[in-house]
C-alpha cells in the first residue's frame, strides 16, 4: 500500500557543481580585468533590475494579499476534492499544490484552486514552469518526464487542475 501523500518527500534541490561555481566566477573576474566597459554595462543592468524590483513587489505583494484574503479558509482539502482520488494520485496533487506555493513570489501561503490560471492567476513565469516548477513535481512524485509528448494534456497545461492531470499520465520513473 502507498504512503498517504502527507508523508512524501519534499523537494531536494540539487546541490551547485564546485567546478562550475569555479568557472563562472573565473569568468566574472575574466571581464572585470579585460572588458571594464562590458562590466559597467552589466552593473548597469544589474541595478536597473534591482531597482524595477523595489518598485514592482509592493504591486505583487497587494494582488496575491488580496487574493489570499479573498480565498481565506482555502486549504488542499477544496483542492484535492476537485480530482477523483480513485484515478489521480493523490501524490501528484499535494505536490501540485505545494510546489505552486513555493513558486509564488511571495512570503505568505496562498491557498491554490484547481481552475486557477498558472500564468494570469497565479502569475508565474513560463519558463519558470517549464524548467523548475516541473522538475520539482516530477521529483517529488517520482513521475519521468519522458516521453511527456505523447502525454494528452503536452501542451495544454494552464491551470492547476491540468497540471495535476499532466502528471498523473505521466509514467512512474522506475517504470519506463
Amino acid at each position: 500500500m502507498k504512503l498517504a501523500s502527507r508523508f512524501m518527500p519534499q523537494y531536494k534541490p540539487k546541490k551547485a557543481n564546485k567546478i562550475a561555481l569555479f568557472v563562472f566566477l573565473v569568468l566574472v573576474v575574466a571581464i572585470a580585468i579585460f572588458q571594464p566597459v562590458s562590466l559597467a554595462v552589466i552593473s548597469g543592468i544589474v541595478l536597473l533590475v534591482i531597482v524595477w524590483s523595489k518598485f514592482e513587489q509592493p504591486k505583487i505583494d497587494r494582488y496575491f494579499g488580496a487574493l489570499r484574503d479573498e480565498r481565506n479558509g482555502l486549504s488542499i482539502c477544496e483542492f484535492a476534492k476537485e480530482f477523483d482520488t480513485r484515478v489521480v494520485d493523490t501524490w501528484i496533487i499535494r505536490a501540485v499544490y505545494e510546489q505552486l506555493q513555493a513558486a509564488l513570489p511571495v512570503n505568505h501561503k496562498i491557498p491554490i484552486k484547481a481552475s486557477d490560471n498558472l500564468l494570469e492567476t497565479l502569475k508565474l513565469d513560463e519558463d519558470d514552469l517549464d524548467l523548475d516548477l516541473v522538475e520539482e513535481i516530477a521529483q517529488r512524485t517520482g513521475r519521468s518526464l519522458e516521453n511527456c509528448e505523447d502525454n494528452p494534456y503536452y501542451g495544454k497545461v494552464i491551470t492547476a487542475k491540468s497540471l495535476v492531470l499532466f502528471f498523473n499520465h505521466q509514467l512512474v520513473a522506475n517504470a519506463t
